[in-house]
């Protein structure tokens, strides 16, 4: 087997057992980046000779106990790394080399780890593409706006990346390029460092090959940290203890459709219909809920929320630099600025009615079952696809999961999302893991 196809977890057994070396699984990755990035575009900036310096570093038996021992990361771009260009996919930043790294990149490189380089990312994390390729099929997006990260754990560039989610930015791509992406609670993980679209919404995910990988690695990244006081949170303390332990019994499962539904393919809809089946014929309990009209508005509300945020995130680049920022981001701006106090102030109360109204769901119910995008991933890199069937969640603050499920017509991945309670990550991702078993699906590596 080669190496570079190795999750995180079995990287480090094979470090452990004496299998491999650190040197040996970064060589290995870095061949494979050397054949298929011209084609998939995932980095933003990569260096093997710096790669393999990081490599050699940290060979030493004394971190072997370090719960990222040996792991290359893929970064996305909007994440500030020392001494590393991070360009927030913008032409304003092209030669922007922080000074000091953002917090989750001290935390990881602090476990053991090592940034193997930084993915691309959209303009500033939002609508405008940049030139990464889905590897499925290079004439397809990746999905937005972490789409380097997605494209290279889905390549075997390396196990697992950092992504953001303002909303649908981790789970989209993941369902598009066949991966695991794990977007946590609101406010889990720091984002110190990292450039801000919507503070009310702004989470940091992960993408892995396994719920199992994903799970350890987001359990790593989590923590609080005074400059960050979404991480500080409320109610009582939340763990996430891996490795995860199985479920003792299905799960109860409510099947959510949103107000959006009609918007996904028909090979989405008939192929998350028959996911579900399978996954009741194994015991699962499943029942049909109906969102109440309250949230009819849900889109309308996060869009305002973002917007608003949006315009104070961006004062300093829109006040010296708009007529550089896309037309995307200039119209979400604009209508930031429409945005009255009032209205803001309505949009952020009802965002907590959503999450109470589905804090009372999980009370029967030990995770929502629903799509994670509306089907394959769209032909052409103009767009980075619709986050319709992302938005809410993260919207409310809950925790999602995106399971690689299945192939549509096209030969591109298609996901099935689990959906948890609020600040209780741990049930989520064991219901998540035990959707990945039960349905028996892997999509494997993209390419050659």
């Amino acid at each position: 087997m080669d190496l570079y196809s190795l999750g995180l977890l079995d990287t480090l057994r094979a470090y452990r057992e004496g299998r491999a070396t650190v040197q040996d699984y970064i060589a290995s990755c870095s061949e494979r980046i050397a054949a298929l990035e011209p084609r998939v575009q995932a980095w933003e900036w990569f260096d093997p000779s710096r790669a393999m310096a990081e490599a050699e570093e940290r060979a030493g038996g004394i971190l072997q106990d370090l719960p990222l021992f040996g792991i290359p990361v893929g970064v996305k771009d909007i994440i500030a790394t020392r001494g590393i260009p991070t360009r927030y996919g913008s032409r304003i930043y092209a030669t922007n080399v922080p000074t000091h790294s953002a917090w989750i990149v001290r935390r990881l490189e602090a476990l053991g780890g090592l940034v193997m380089g930084k993915t691309v990312t959209t303009e500033f994390a939002y609508r405008q593409p940049g030139k990464t390729r889905n590897p499925w099929n290079t004439a397809h997006t990746p999905g937005g706006s972490s789409s380097g990260s997605a494209a290279a754990v889905a390549s075997g560039f390396v196990p697992i990346a950092i992504g953001t989610q303002t909303l649908g930015s981790v789970i989209r791509p993941a369902a598009f390029c066949g991966v695991v992406g794990y977007k946590p609670t609101y406010g889990a993980i720091s984002r110190t460092g990292i450039h801000p679209f919507a503070s009310t919404l702004d989470t940091v995910g992960v993408f892995a090959r396994s719920v199992a990988d994903a799970a350890w690695f987001g359990a790593c990244l989590m923590g609080t940290d005074p400059r960050d006081e979404a991480t500080l949170g409320t109610g009582p303390e939340k763990t996430l203890r891996v490795p995860l332990e199985p479920l003792a019994a299905p799960p109860r499962l409510a099947v959510v459709r949103t107000p959006q539904w009609m918007l996904a393919t028909e090979t989405q809809r008939n192929h998350f219909d028959a996911c579900v089946a399978k996954l009741q014929a194994a015991g699962a309990t499943v029942r049909e809920v109906n969102l109440p009209k309250l949230f009819d508005a849900a889109w309308d509300n996060v869009i305002t929320l973002m917007a608003a945020d949006a315009v104070k995130s961006f004062a300093s680049v829109e006040s010296r630099h708009r007529i550089r920022l896309s037309p995307h981001l200039t119209e979400i701006l604009d209508i930031g600025h429409r945005v009255t106090p009032e209205q803001y102030a309505r949009a952020r109360a009802r965002r907590e009615e959503y999450r109470a109204w589905l804090d009372g769901l999980f009370q029967r119910s030990d995770a929502i079952a629903t799509i994670p995008a509306t089907g394959e991933a769209p032909e052409g890199l103009a767009t980075t696809g619709d986050a319709s069937f992302c938005s809410l969640w993260t919207q409310a603050g809950l925790p999602a999961i995106s399971i690689p499920s299945g192939f549509g017509p096209q030969n591109l991945p298609l996901g099935f999302q689990v959906v948890g309670r609020y600040r209780e990550d741990e049930a989520a991702l064991k219901v998540a893991a035990w959707v990945e078993a039960t349905l028996g699906f892997r999509a494997g590596l993209a390419g050659p």
